[in-house]
């Protein structure tokens, strides 16, 4: 049985089993213009209604979390939301109310950068955190920018100026994710990329692959349908599913 805690005024929802105590968190993020539950779909829908009887997903708990993209100007405005609900749920604080161990992150778009500045924040990072994390999805990741960029910047959006093709952003991000990793390694990322996807493309990602990352997964989805399940039995709940096991 699932519970539905929304607060969509704080572009936050958390949906958690009523019926036992899960220590397990996944925590979706979305991107560039995104909404922290209709990026997603349907999958909110079917976790609060089918997560339980699927063993991949019964012992985890799911939030969803979202952010303004007119005010974030750097990735590390994306990492910081994401390393505050951790710190919360760590720690058990409201309103989660219950102590998480274990973090499976799944990130669209933008949201990927956001989730790769993070592993490489540590100052920043709760105790551990790096430990506590299960595994890292990342669907549509923009590892060249996406050329679409100069018509966000165009229209005010501080951010779209780091989505643009060898940026000073993603060049520094890929430079301290070099170094951080050697040092300090996190689990294999899994990246999950379109055949369809003329946003951020497809191509090429052999030959940028960033370190800790292992091979793409190519699926023929756009951008948007990468992380939009039409029904349970589906390819972006395959993924998911396998993140979480």
């Amino acid at each position: 049985m699932r519970e539905l805690v929304p607060r969509n005024e704080d572009s936050w929802a958390l949906i958690r089993r009523q019926d036992q105590v899960n220590s397990n968190l996944a925590l979706f993020i979305h991107g560039f213009r995104g909404a922290h539950l209709t990026t997603w779909g349907k999958l909110p829908d079917m976790l609060e209604k089918a997560a339980d009887n699927d063993q991949d997903f019964a012992n985890w708990d799911f939030l969803f979390l979202g952010y303004n993209t007119w005010k974030v100007q750097t990735y590390l405005d994306i990492a910081k939301p994401i390393i505050t609900e951790w710190r919360n749920a760590q720690s058990g604080a409201r309103p989660y109310d219950r102590k998480y161990t274990k973090l499976a992150l799944f990130g669209h778009s933008l949201g990927t950068l956001g989730i790769r500045q993070l592993l490489c924040a540590w100052s920043g990072q709760p105790a551990n955190m790096l430990g506590s994390l299960h595994s890292i999805t990342l669907f549509g990741t923009p590892l060249n920018g996406s050329t679409w960029a100069t018509l966000g910047y165009l229209s005010g959006y501080k951010i779209a100026a780091a989505l643009k093709p060898e940026n000073p952003q993603l060049r520094m991000l890929k430079a301290w994710t070099d170094s951080a990793h050697a040092i300090q390694p996190w689990p294999p990322i899994r990246l999950v990329l379109g055949q369809d996807d003329q946003v951020v493309g497809n191509k090429f990602v052999e030959l940028i692959r960033w370190h800790g990352d292992d091979p793409a997964d190519h699926t023929g989805f756009d951008h948007g349908d990468l992380v939009k399940p039409p029904i349970w039995r589906s390819k972006v709940i395959d993924i998911i599913g396998r993140g979480l096991r």
